[in-house]
């Protein structure tokens, strides 16, 4: 659906309901972490970060836009030939897994790894929230300046 929908923010949407998806493969999986990552960075930065590039730039998202091209075939064609090659790789691979102690394995709480993170890591965390907002306080600014130029070329020519 994050392809053949035809709204660009309804395939935004898609994109949360399969990122969350996703997240809860890694919760199943008991790898709370993994699960916490997915959303905060993927659902949480990223593809608000998408929509908030679609507000901004004003695309167009109502029915008239069309995203499509014409390489559905090519794209079919290459799908199935991944399936192909993955099949083939998965039913000829020979995996032998032996686990010796469990024991051994340490296990890592994501409080645990809050505490490490805020404590001994608090600087650069910060400074990379910092460029991230830069990040985005720019492109707004480049998206009202371009805005703008279009508006006085606009007026040009109505003139």
């Amino acid at each position: 659906m994050v392809i053949t929908a035809k709204h660009i923010l309804h395939s935004s949407f898609y994109l949360i309901a399969s990122l969350l998806c996703v997240a809860m493969f890694f919760i199943m999986l008991r790898a709370e972490y993994l699960a916490a990552v997915q959303i905060l960075v993927y659902i949480g930065s990223i593809v608000v970060l998408i929509i908030f590039a679609l507000m901004l730039t004003r695309t167009k998202v109502g029915d008239e836009t069309n995203i499509s091209n014409n390489q559905k075939i090519f794209a079919a064609f290459t799908a199935m030939i991944l399936f192909v090659c993955l099949t083939i790789v998965f039913f000829n691979i020979n995996l032998e897994v032996k686990v010796e102690s469990i024991s051994k394995v340490s296990i890592v709480s994501v409080k645990q790894f809050a505490e490490v993170l805020f404590s001994a890591y608090t600087l650069p965390f910060e400074i990379a929230s910092l460029l991230l907002l830069a990040a985005l306080v720019g492109s707004v600014v480049l998206a009202m300046k371009e805005k703008t130029e279009e508006n006085n070329d606009n007026k040009k020519f109505t003139k």
